[in-house]
């Protein structure tokens, strides 16, 4: 199993990680690497919300900075899939 530290918080979309302690979004890359996003500033493309572009089955969503704020820390425990390798 994979444990984070309690400071990154588990958002609605699979894969993308909230730091509470640094306020940034963090997406988990298949090798187990957590890299931070770009932040994305007020706009007419995203109606003139901050917050973060990610990709969520090859379609573009976005996460509000303020939605991500009223995230709160909370113990997290992820179960790591067993890759069978062929014969």
């Amino acid at each position: 199993m994979v444990t984070l530290p309690p400071e990154f918080v588990a958002t609605k979309y699979p894969g993308y990680f909230w730091n509470v302690s640094d306020k940034k979004l963090y997406s988990c890359k298949v090798t187990g690497e957590l890299r931070p996003l770009a932040f994305c500033k007020p706009n007419r493309w995203n109606h003139g919300f901050a917050g973060y572009r990610v990709s969520v089955n090859g379609q573009h969503r976005y996460l509000m900075l303020d939605r991500l704020l009223k995230l709160t820390p909370q113990s997290q425990v992820f179960p790591v899939a067993q890759i069978h390798q062929p014969a």
